[in-house]
């Protein structure tokens, strides 16, 4: 897979190859009036048609038995079925209107100390933005019929979709299994911004990724965001299922949940019994507090149905409705430790 990315990078920036020399720090200075390089990106909205992730070998163990599945399947994020919206996007604010992203990056190199100890540092900033929005979409598992799963033969990318024709219908292999009906929007403590800092080599810092600025809240307004499991569709294509609201914030609004002391990296197979190599993402100490709730819990056809409508999706003749709300208050992890791998 890695070789496959480094190509296409390869074939995307060869025409550029030849106009492209290598740069001391000396000629950067030059040019950028500091030593390294700065990089500014301003955007305010990122759309999309599918995003996916796709497993090129299924479900996998090793030393499996040869009749374990091995077909290519991928998870994906798109528009939902019958869905108004149908590009998915998200939308970078600044004091609740949209903005440019803002995105600075700052890059340079460094010896370090010991003879594998140079390193490139990359920080990143978002001076514009204290808000994303993601509108509604829904993410699917989808497997590798014909024409679902783009996919790159050699050079040439051939692309796939999960729909029909039809962007209500979905193909033959294709199971949604969440929906966020409106959305979901991160805030950000307007006073303490994203960043997060880059370490590509020996990475002093300890971690790949250091992350700063601090979380205000996520579906922080009203009862939060709606979000559903779905196991099916009534007889009007109506998504059956789990329905929650999510809603996440900071305990302390003033200070907000800091980021800090949270990181994230890649780490190779281990001699000591960790298994594969990983993504890994995690937290050093104690975090801050956050109030979590999930609100109007509702199981089953979530649908308002018509008092003409067929007894069959009612219980004993009562509309289906909320059993209530769960949640926590000031709550808080300790050394968390998140691995993702086996992809």
């Amino acid at each position: 897979m890695m070789n496959k990315i480094i190509g296409c990078l390869s074939l995307l920036l060869s025409p550029f190859a030849m106009a492209m020399q290598p740069l001391d720090d000396q000629s950067l200075s030059t040019a950028t009036g500091q030593d390294g390089l700065n990089i500014g990106v301003n955007v305010s909205k990122i759309e999309f048609k599918q995003i996916a992730v796709v497993d090129s070998d299924g479900w996998d163990i090793k030393n499996a038995a040869a009749s374990e599945y091995r077909g290519r399947a991928g998870l994906v994020f798109a528009q939902s079925p019958s869905a108004t919206i149908s590009n998915p996007n998200i939308t970078f604010k600044g004091g609740g209107v949209a903005t440019d992203l803002g995105l600075k990056a700052v890059i340079d190199t460094d010896k370090g100390s010991g003879t594998n100890g140079a390193f490139a540092n990359i920080a990143l900033s978002f001076g514009n933005v204290d808000e994303f929005v993601i509108s509604p979409l829904s993410v699917y598992a989808a497997s590798d019929s014909t024409g679902v799963l783009s996919s790159l033969v050699g050079s040439n990318y051939i692309r796939g979709s999960i729909f029909d024709t039809n962007p209500s219908t979905l193909k033959s292999g294709v199971k949604e299994i969440l929906r966020l009906q409106n959305g979901l929007n991160v805030k950000f403590l307007s006073t303490n911004k994203p960043k997060m800092n880059i370490q590509l080599g020996s990475a002093p810092q300890g971690k790949m990724v250091r992350f700063g600025g601090a979380v205000d809240s996520i579906c922080g307004t009203g009862s939060g965001c709606n979000m559903m499991l779905v196991s099916g569709y009534d007889g009007s294509n109506n998504p059956i299922g789990a329905s929650f609201n999510f809603q996440l914030k900071a305990s302390n609004s003033t200070t907000g949940f800091s980021l800090d002391k949270f990181y994230a990296g890649v780490i190779g197979e281990s001699a000591a019994g960790q298994g594969d190599g990983a993504l890994v993402f995690g937290n050093e100490g104690k975090s801050d507090n956050v109030d979590l709730k999930l609100n109007n819990i509702q199981f089953g056809n979530t649908a308002t149905i018509p008092a003409t409508s067929d007894a069959a999706y009612r219980f004993n003749g009562l509309q289906n409705s909320s059993i209530g709300n769960i949640g926590f208050t000031n709550a808080s992890v300790t050394d968390l430790k998140i691995r993702v791998n086996g992809m």
